[in-house]
């Protein structure tokens, strides 16, 4: 099955620096948490 991307994510862009909560309510942003080291993202729905 293809997926497409949301046209602003291309490879080898730069990953939006966005502000989500985290399992206690508190609100984390990317860059902070990452502090510029190499990363890698997953999501996943949370229920199976």
């Amino acid at each position: 099955m293809d997926y497409p991307m949301h046209p602003d994510l291309k490879v080898g862009q730069k990953f939006p620096d966005f502000k989500l909560p985290d399992q206690d309510g508190e609100t984390r942003q990317l860059s902070k948490l990452i502090r510029g080291f190499p990363t890698v993202l997953i999501f996943s729905r949370g229920y199976y």
